[in-house]
């Protein structure tokens, strides 16, 4: 074991030492040097045993050596050869290794011999059961290494780990690094050691094992490889194809090129709670890089690329330069959501991504304009608070606001701070004060200071456009969109929290203005003590660029309206979002909206047509049975009626994919509010079809199917289960489980989550199935919620079983059930994990204020537009 930790020490890489203020919260002094794992694991059983011999540098007299673990045994350790004794704090989840005697300054080596269980959930090691097989994988961010093995489970400790598993001859063992050596053992097992990884952190340490073949092909040096079930290779080919053109791309803007000698995409059989960027070894749920073209939509392959271009920027942003702390996740998650549409748009500029951008930005702002929100950088004491930072305001907003900060340092200085950063902080740890200095180094101007105004602050800036007669006049203020927001938590340099009156609140806001006449388009900073100029009926963040509100007052609106029709692609987006958002908030009339979506042309882009239609169907989602939702799905059905008629129900050869792609979300947006012309074509199609799917076509399957559940009765039901039970491939199956939870009869509803807790659920799919009907039917849900808590979350990490309950309250509009999740969240949910509680909470206050106040606007418009 020892020669294993010997040869990977030559591997380790220089890098710049950690800075002291790092947070820790394992004991100072120590730092991991090198990991030599051996595991075994018996899939059958679900246990395995484990032995690792853990080379570290102490820099100080300590009379024991504290790392991380959880739920499991230590068996035995030893401390440079004397036999060390364990004690373990579940709350602190720590083990302490001492001998008796004081463990001196210099390198030492802690062997530990221990056993655990395989998980259930997407947490340390577990499976993923399917139709003929099991695999195993492992999960560990934020905080799950330790699940796996003893371990200093902190983003800043970086080391290097070799890995030696156990497994049946049969089976293929997957790592980080590829196989060193294979030895055949007896009882039909092999010993598989692989080669020592470079320094890197815990969280990105992945092991798997089970019934796998890979499809693989060489680029640029490296061996990129979908490992995958057998038998399903085909389905992976896509995914190889997206990973091969994205691997140069990345070595290119990046300046670095990927460090690994193989890169594999590793397809779990089902739902393992995303996908994760285990540095050579991404794994990712199936459906998030499986493209079967006998069952997936353009949609689903838009999909499947943006996200293997997410976690492949990931391998640069995440895992050659890792956050020092969870404080700046956004460096991470934020930057490789913006890396993926970057790169996304350079490939299939067809697809707009950065169009689609504008739909995920206004996602953040309305979170973000809520009293529940919180900075991008923000303080993170605990385990639970970094499992909670996994949020749209992380991804989303972080992405939006990057967006706006490279356009504003211009494209070429970004990139070329971007890679000073990665050369600096290379196999280390960063901040975001880091990326800051080498961005203003590249641009030669300050955009740390706007940068630190949006990502240390929380909140959405409104820019209020005045008219004035001979021009307009632009304010900054802060955006609420609750009453109740009197404080706000901020974040500040010092990583201390101090409470500030919203009213405080002041960013400066890069600004592009497009002149009304056509000129060139110009950028100012607008902030709360520097107002600027603009002409009547100019476009205020003309491109959609910048993370902020615009609100026009009367006279300038009326003059952006009157050319609405005119406007580019993303300006439309943009006004349509701005006065949706602004006008359910009370800032501005709601009627704004609406008279817009009036005018939006036939011809306009059809990603402003898509977002359009689900926006439709959302409002909808607000009213009860009765009138006014009949007048709204009336006008509904008139303003989207030409659009349905452009594209019709059936792909055109050589048609573009932006028209694929909006006919499958307008043609559910259309059976989600009732249209009750597409809802009988759907049951016609499927009734065609005579229980044999394949005669659907991968354009229209999504539709019916969706179109043929949401308005069954007791035999179309019946006859759809019977699908989802005798469908074989892991991908079918999971669509129509999912399909049948979008049923409106509450009665079929409630089989749907009683069939949840059954065996005949897929695997993991319990939670995803309740979560799907509470969307339609959110008491109900909420109800069998709380009598079968235990058993639909059994198989979910922490992360899921904080944030389960508060998510299926969230779409309600009962104000009786926000007193019930509040009281249940007191009860069992800790306060450091209130997160989601907060979010759900703010959300149905939301629902209920706009059915009280907003619903009535609308239809007093419907009935005399104006």
């Amino acid at each position: 074991m020892l020669r294993g930790v010997v040869a990977a020490l030559a591997l380790l890489t220089a890098a710049p030492a950690a800075a002291a203020t790092i947070p820790t919260q394992l004991p100072t002094g120590v730092e991991p040097v090198a990991y030599d794992l051996a595991v075994t694991p018996d899939a059958a059983k679900l246990t395995f045993s484990g032995h690792v011999a853990v080379t570290v540098d102490v820099a100080r007299p300590m009379t024991a050596l504290t790392l991380n673990a959880v739920d499991l045994t230590i068996t035995h350790a030893t401390l440079d050869g004397a036999p060390a004794t364990a004690v373990l704090d579940a709350q602190a989840q720590t083990a302490a290794f001492a001998t008796g005697r004081t463990v001196v300054r210099g390198r030492h080596v802690l062997a530990i011999d221990y056993t655990a269980r395989i998980n259930d959930s997407a947490s340390g090691l577990f499976h993923v059961d399917y139709a003929g097989g099991r695999m195993l994988a492992t999960q560990f961010e934020p905080a799950d290494a330790r699940r796996f093995l003893p371990v200093f489970d902190e983003p800043a400790k970086k080391a290097v780990f070799t890995v030696s598993a156990v497994v049946p001859k049969d089976q293929m063992a997957v790592s980080n690094m590829p196989e060193a050596a294979s030895e055949d053992l007896p009882g039909g097992l092999k010993l598989v050691r692989f080669k020592p990884t470079p320094k890197m952190s815990s969280y990105l340490l992945f092991f798997g094992a089970g019934d796998l073949v890979r499809l693989s092909r060489e680029v640029e040096g490296v061996t990129v490889s979908v490992v995958i079930r057998r038998g399903e290779t085909e389905k992976a080919r896509y995914a190889l194809d997206a990973a091969s053109q994205l691997l140069p791309y990345y070595n290119d803007y990046f300046g670095r090129k990927y460090p690994l000698p193989k890169l594999d995409l590793v397809a779990a059989p089902g739902d393992v709670s995303g996908s994760m960027e285990n540095w050579g070894a991404i794994l990712f749920s199936q459906t998030n890089v499986i493209f079967d073209p006998k069952l997936s939509s353009a949609r689903d392959q838009q999909v499947v690329y943006r996200v293997i271009a997410h976690e492949m920027a990931h391998l640069w942003s995440g895992d050659l330069v890792t956050m020092a702390w969870w404080d700046d996740l956004w460096l991470n998650e934020g930057f490789a959501s913006w890396m993926s549409s970057k790169a996304t748009d350079h490939f299939h500029p067809e697809w707009r991504a950065l169009l689609s951008a504008i739909g995920d930005k206004d996602e953040a702002m309305l979170l973000d304009a809520r009293p529940s929100t919180h900075p991008i950088v923000r303080r993170i004491a605990t385990v639970a608070q970094a499992e909670q930072a996994f949020d749209a305001i992380t991804y989303k907003k972080g992405e939006a606001v990057i967006r706006m900060l490279e356009a504003y340092a211009g494209p070429d200085a970004w990139r070329d701070g971007v890679r000073a950063y990665m050369a600096e902080h290379a196999y280390g740890s960063a901040t975001s004060n880091d990326l800051w200095r080498a961005i203003d180094r590249a641009a030669g101007k300050s955009v740390s200071a706007v940068a630190r105004d949006f990502t240390t602050q929380p909140g959405v800036p409104l820019i209020h456009v005045a008219s004035t007669g001979s021009g307009e006049v632009l304010t900054e203020r802060h955006l609420a969109s609750d009453a109740q927001a009197a404080a706000i938590t901020v974040a500040t340099s010092q990583r201390d929290i101090e409470e500030r009156d919203a009213s405080l609140l002041s960013w400066r806001a890069p600004v592009r203005i497009q002149p009304a006449n056509g000129g060139p388009a110009g950028e100012r900073l607008v902030s709360r003590t520097s107002p600027q100029s603009a002409g009547l009926g100019d476009v205020v963040n003309a491109g959609q660029g910048g993370y902020f509100r615009v609100a026009y007052d009367p006279s300038s609106f009326s003059a952006i309206a009157q050319r609405f029709g005119r406007l580019g692609a993303a300006d439309q987006f943009g006004l349509l979002k701005d006065s949706l958002a602004l006008g359910m908030a009370g800032e501005t009339p709601i009627t704004n909206y609406l008279r817009l979506s009036a005018a939006l042309p036939v011809d306009a882009d059809p990603l402003v047509w898509l977002e359009q239609a689900r926006t439709l169907a959302g409002i909808d989602s607000f009213y009860a049975p009765g009138a006014p939702r009949a007048a709204f799905r009336a006008w509904t059905f008139r303003l989207l009626e030409p659009e349905l008629v452009r594209i019709g129900f059936d792909a055109r050869p050589g048609e573009p994919v932006a028209d694929a792609v909006l006919r499958e979300t307008l043609l559910l947006a259309l059976t989600q509010i009732g249209d009750p012309k597409v809802r009988v074509e759907a049951r016609k199609r499927f009734e065609a079809a005579h229980g044999d799917l394949s005669r659907l076509a991968s354009s229209e399957r999504r539709w019916v199917l969706v179109g043929t559940a949401r308005s069954a009765d007791a035999p179309i039901f019946t006859a759809l289960r019977g699908l989802a039970r005798a469908a074989r491939d892991p991908l079918e199956r999971n669509e129509l489980y999912t399909d049948l939870a979008t049923v409106e009869d509450e009665t079929l509803a409630h089989e749907v989550l009683t069939l949840a807790l059954s065996d005949e659920a897929p695997t993991n799919f319990a939670p995803l199935l309740v979560r799907d009907v509470a969307a339609e039917h959110p008491a109900l849900a909420w109800r069998f919620t709380l009598d079968n808590l235990p058993a639909i979350t059994r198989n979910l990490d922490a992360l899921g079983r904080s944030t389960f309950v508060p998510r299926i309250a969230a779409s309600s509009n009962d104000a009786k059930l926000a007193a019930e999740l509040a009281a249940y969240a007191a009860k069992n949910i800790p306060p450091d994990a209130q997160g989601e509680v907060r979010i759900a909470l703010a959300q149905i206050r939301n629902n209920v204020d706009i059915q009280a106040r907003r619903l009535p606007q609308i239809n007093a418009w419907i009935v005399s537009p104006r």
